[in-house]
């Protein structure tokens, strides 16, 4: 099914090179974020494209989703770079290797290059079903990737207007999508990995979109993504933050919780 998989891997460890090698003249590690966000799409497309197996409807509805995400992903990191400069994440994460942060990122950056790998293989399933047109299933995939594009799309902007309003310096972002989560828009990011779970579903290899739905959900829940930004907004942000822990859920989208002032 997935040819060609050893060079997508190689493709995709000397991109992180390159990009590993660029932040150590530059000194913004966070260059990371948006090399993965271009990365994961481009090798999920190549997987297609080089599949004998993936033909149809299908490949091209994988293929155009994979990539708008990916170039939406970009885009708003890039931007977010060039306003903010720096990430407060990586700038914790530089002073706590000290003198071993070049061996430290290098590690890193090549971890990223493996998970653009292995996440790519979700779509590549769903693009592998071979049922010919699209069923009601694929439909419905559709739907939740939309919404979850329109839905992620939203919850970042809402955050960057927030941030970009100076009266709102040192304050939390709790209004909108971010009033019913701390992190709205990794809720939405990891719908649109079930949404290739939804697809694949019917193939063969449905449980690769279904292991990928699950180690995105563990990634930013418990290792790449809320831990790190919520470690940086508690520094940052101090007891806002805390009362904000108390009253908002972390991911699912779900009514404000009593805080314990008013409980």
């Amino acid at each position: 099914m997935y040819n060609y998989w050893i060079e997508l891997l190689a493709f995709g460890s000397l991109v992180m090179l390159l990009a590993w090698a660029w932040q150590l003249r530059r000194g913004n590690p966070a260059i990371v974020d948006m090399i993965w966000a271009v990365l994961t799409p481009t090798l999920a497309i190549l997987g297609i494209l080089l599949s004998p197996e993936a033909h149809g409807p299908r490949s091209w509805v994988a293929m155009l989703g994979v990539g708008f995400w990916g170039a939406r992903l970009a885009l708003h990191l890039q931007q977010r770079l060039r306003h903010e400069g720096s990430d407060g994440r990586y700038n914790a994460m530089t002073r706590a290797m000290g003198d071993k942060a070049a061996l430290g990122y290098f590690a890193f950056f090549q971890f990223q290059a493996l998970g653009a790998y292995l996440l790519a293989f979700s779509p590549m399933a769903a693009a592998h079903v071979d049922s010919g047109a699209l069923r009601v299933l694929d439909w419905g995939a559709v739907l939740v990737w939309v919404g979850s594009f329109a839905g992620e799309s939203i919850a970042d902007r809402q955050l960057s207007r927030f941030r970009n309003d100076p009266a709102n310096k040192g304050k939390v972002c709790n209004t909108g999508l971010w009033h019913y989560s701390r992190h709205p828009n990794y809720f939405f990011e990891w719908l649109i990995w079930i949404s290739w779970f939804l697809m694949a579903l019917g193939g063969d290899d449905w449980w690769v979109s279904l292991a990928c739905a699950v180690a995105m959900y563990l990634l930013v829940t418990r290792f790449t993504g809320i831990p790190h930004v919520e470690a940086q907004s508690l520094r940052s942000r101090g007891d806002r933050y805390r009362e904000y822990q108390e009253t908002t859920r972390a991911f699912f989208l779900l009514p404000p919780k009593l805080s314990r002032a008013s409980s």
